[in-house]
């Protein structure tokens, strides 16, 4: 394509999103900023999310959780809602956490089992 003198656009929009920066970006010899990649991966309806990550948990500190567990085992769920680790929270005020991300369809809804309310 880019040999019959079509531009780098109009390559882009023959050739899907991932294509787009797997393919044509080498083929051009251009370096592909990440606001385009994002701009991209926007228009194709997709969302950013960090990935779950399981935390490491001692011995010691599963017997204790165990044991505030049970011990609020009647709990109604508004209650439970109501409820934070500070042990396991990350509280981060600034848009940049240099964090890894995960993108996934817009609507795509997480597993509910592992989300925090």
């Amino acid at each position: 394509m880019m040999e019959a003198g079509w531009s780098a656009r109009l390559v882009a929009r023959q050739l899907g999103r991932s294509d787009c920066v797997t393919q044509v970006a080498p083929s051009i010899e251009a370096r592909v900023s990440s606001q385009t990649i994002r701009r991209c991966l926007a228009e194709g309806h997709l969302g950013s999310r960090r990935p779950l990550r399981e935390l490491p948990l001692t011995p010691t500190n599963r017997c204790l959780r165990l044991k505030w567990c049970r011990t609020r085992e009647n709990w109604t769920a508004a209650e439970w809602n109501q409820a934070v680790y500070s042990d396991e929270s990350r509280f981060n005020l600034s848009s940049d956490d240099n964090r890894v991300r995960v993108w996934k369809p817009w609507g795509e809804r997480l597993n509910t089992a592992f989300a925090l309310q």
